[in-house]
């Protein structure tokens, strides 16, 4: 991926990720449910390994952290992503430099290798069996 294509695909999703926390915090705030986008949801009735996320990002917001533990522990993980990636970019932007691309190129390669993938992807898979249990009540 260029560096062009990826700091506007980042950037565009990360501030319309901080766009979507902010219309779930007002929707919580108002203890209205916030819109479920998770198709999966929608089709099997069960939650998807990302269901909560955005939950547990607004807990996080509001200082419930053992809360926004039970709700997705994902949400550590996606709060200083959205949070950080979008102002690092524009701070490259503003000052002629690479250090996101090159960060990015660093991590992919990182990423490349099956052990990386396939240890994130087990740690995802066990919270989303967690998670399930939960829902499902089986613990």
């Amino acid at each position: 991926m260029t560096r062009k294509n990826l700091y506007f695909l980042a950037l565009f999703l990360g501030l319309a990720g901080q766009i979507w926390i902010v219309y779930s915090y007002k929707k919580l705030e108002r203890q209205e449910e916030a819109f479920n986008t998770c198709i999966f949801r929608r089709v099997t009735g069960l939650p998807c390994p990302s269901c909560g996320t955005v939950h547990s990002i607004v807990s996080i917001v509001h200082g419930n952290f053992r809360q926004a533990l039970n709700e997705n522990p994902l949400g550590y993980l996606g709060f200083p992503i959205v949070l950080i990636i979008p102002w690092w970019i524009l701070a490259d932007l503003a000052f002629g430099r690479e250090s996101f691309y090159n960060f990015y190129l660093r991590s992919n390669k990182f990423l490349n290798h099956r052990w990386v993938l396939f240890s994130i992807l087990s740690v995802i898979f066990l919270l989303w069996l967690f998670k399930l249990g939960h829902f499902l009540h089986w613990i």
